[in-house]
């Protein structure tokens, strides 16, 4: 029986991340400093297109196998964007990982060795019936996701969750994903709070109240309290505070990070609790992933919180960075199975449009 080798590509703003399984095992993988935003800027994909291209190449090499040997290579995040390699449209919510499986684009790239490629879909928020057209309640209802659905399939295969249950996807954007009681992604909604902390703590008048290395490590009571004082007096009070502390009060630079942290963060979590995008039922399972520190932190706001009653889960790393290779794994695997129930390859040669 011939062995089983899946890559996938998960392809992001500015870097892409390619992994190599074997029998279910990833065996190798690469990482690269380049991403859509590289091709928005010189107008063309071609330099994305060869350092994926490049990065395959070498990842094969390696591991000795022959592009002949790779069953399936499947790609989901940004590369599947108009900015990307190929461009798949987002599917409505709800989406089941089937639904996945049967809007993905499945073609061979002769920029690409001839290999087999699946481009997984966005998912896009459903427009709530509701809701006048021009309403506030209609906008801010809406949300889209791409590759995040991909991680939140990756996040209930390695833990084994059905749903229903709300994931943390945290980040430069923090993702909130709802998974109902059937597993199909819901809806969504999406925040800058990572990227506020890091530009609000490096480009503002705060760059010199917050450490260089931001935060180090988490302050539960700063944490509770940074949210606290945002959620009384407004956002931008709630940031210029952690000035005040710096000059008026004793505290360490960790501690005023913390701060702005729970100030950002915590308006993610009333937006959680609060937005038309997101039905939320406080004994739903939450999950939480991305990077350590915002990771801790949306935990400890979380477990404060009297509002929420159900589970709370925070992902260890290992989960957090292979959730979405996994992901893109089963997506895989159950393309591969839907085409041998259909007895032949659904595939079409198709070169990578300008």
């Amino acid at each position: 029986m011939a062995v089983m080798n899946l890559m996938t590509i998960d392809g992001g703003t500015t870097n892409t991340r390619i992994y190599l399984f074997r029998e279910g095992e990833i065996v190798a993988s690469s990482r690269l400093p380049i991403g859509v935003r590289d091709a928005a800027m010189a107008g063309k994909k071609d330099g994305l297109i060869n350092e994926v291209r490049k990065a395959i190449e070498n990842l094969l090499k390696e591991s000795k196998i022959e592009y002949r040997d790779i069953r399936l290579v499947v790609a989901s995040g940004m590369i599947t964007s108009n900015l990307g390699i190929l461009e798949v449209p987002h599917i409505t919510a709800p989406v089941a990982i089937d639904d996945l499986i049967k809007f993905s684009r499945y073609l061979v790239l002769p920029e690409f060795f001839d290999l087999p490629f699946l481009f997984v879909p966005g998912v896009k928020n459903r427009k709530p019936s509701w809701a006048d057209s021009k309403s506030d309640d209609l906008i801010e209802a809406m949300d889209m996701m791409r590759g995040e659905e991909t991680e939140t399939f990756g996040i209930m295969e390695l833990r084994g969750l059905k749903g229903p249950a709300v994931l943390i996807l945290a980040g430069s954007h923090i993702k909130i994903v709802k998974v109902d009681e059937w597993g199909r992604i819901d809806s969504s909604v999406t925040t800058m709070g990572g990227e506020l902390f890091s530009t609000i703590s490096r480009n503002t008048i705060l760059a010199n109240s917050i450490p260089p290395e931001l935060v180090t490590k988490a302050e539960r009571e700063q944490l509770l309290r940074g949210a606290r004082i945002s959620e009384r007096v407004g956002f931008g009070r709630g940031c210029f505070v952690t000035r005040v502390m710096d000059l008026l009060g004793d505290t360490e630079g960790n501690d005023r990070a913390n701060f702005l942290l729970g100030a950002v963060i915590g308006q993610d979590i009333y937006a959680m609790k609060n937005s038309q995008a997101l039905k939320v039922n406080p004994t739903d399972t939450i999950v939480i992933s991305g990077p350590g520190p915002l990771r801790e932190a949306f935990y400890i706001l979380l477990t404060a919180d009297p509002y929420f009653a159900g589970r709370i889960i925070m992902l260890e790393d290992e989960e957090v960075r292979y959730s979405v290779p996994v992901g893109a794994r089963k997506i895989g695997m159950g393309f591969l199975e839907m085409q041998k129930r259909r007895g032949g390859d659904r595939e079409q040669n198709l070169s990578v449009p300008d």
